[in-house]
């Protein structure tokens, strides 16, 4: 590096761990944020900006921390109103408890180097209708047989109105196999979906948004997710969304009387 100009202050050459690199703190086998305390949160939100600035620290650590949008949202929902930078912004119990919920979070919460002789599988369930997933590693050989290696997310704000739940689901491969190429060169060694065969290849079928987020795709899909812990939580997904009208009328909205034809 020399030879091309570039100078090295030494003190700042790592040869061992912890190695600290973009805001976390890498040690031999996990990746953990490099110092918690340094995202502010008790009274860190008083203005637009100060909002701004909390939501850019998160979503550079999202990776790591494994929080869904659902989650997030009432913190998301802070950035709505006034545009002025200056403009005041009031916590609602709702923020208070995900700032509390963060906070945790990035003390607690690590992922996993890969093992490069691993396959790399990626996980996507679907809590709440928001389909989040995680890049990770399986191996029955190990004490707990599954590594997270990075968590993914979709945006808080679609930006269509309406969308089904398997264009949500080919967003969210789309961007799992981006990053498996930026980070491996590769396509991962299997997707799991948290759905039924025959509704995947029904939707296949039938879906463009999927058969184009699957376009030359190599790899395995299965459609039963294993049995841990963090993933429990969402192993069922129900394809029958509730309707969001009502048989009998709803006490304080006005009914009205319409046309079918």
């Amino acid at each position: 590096l020399q030879n091309y100009g570039l100078q090295i202050v030494p003190e700042k050459v790592q040869q061992q761990p912890p190695w600290r690199y973009l805001g976390v703190k890498i040690l031999e086998q996990t990746i953990q944020p490099q110092n918690p305390q340094s995202v502010p949160f008790q009274n860190s939100i008083q203005t637009l900006n100060d909002g701004q600035k909390l939501l850019g620290t998160i979503n550079w650590l999202r990776p790591y921390l494994g929080l869904t949008t659902v989650q997030l949202s009432p913190l998301f929902n802070i950035l709505k109103g006034d545009p002025d930078l200056a403009s005041l912004r009031e916590l609602t119990p709702e923020v208070e408890q995900v700032l509390k919920q963060l906070e945790w979070a990035i003390a607690n919460c690590q992922v996993y180097r890969v093992d490069l002789a691993v396959d790399i599988v990626v996980f996507i369930v679907t809590p709440d209708f928001h389909p989040t997933g995680v890049i990770g590693q399986w191996s029955d050989q190990w004490s707990d047989p599954l590594d997270m290696l990075e968590w993914a997310f979709l945006p808080h704000q679609p930006k269509k109105t309406a969308l089904m739940l398997f264009e949500l689901i080919a967003q969210l491969i789309i961007k799992f196999r981006q990053r498996c190429l930026q980070l491996m060169a590769k396509d991962p060694a299997k997707i799991v979906l948290p759905i039924q065969q025959e509704y995947f290849e029904w939707c296949f079928a039938n879906s463009a948004p999927l058969q184009s987020a699957l376009q030359n795709f190599s790899g395995q899909i299965a459609y039963h997710l294993p049995s841990h812990k963090l993933l429990q939580l969402v192993k069922s997904t129900s394809l029958f969304l509730r309707p969001k009208n009502s048989c009998v009328p709803l006490q304080g909205l006005t009914t009205f009387f319409t046309d079918r034809s």
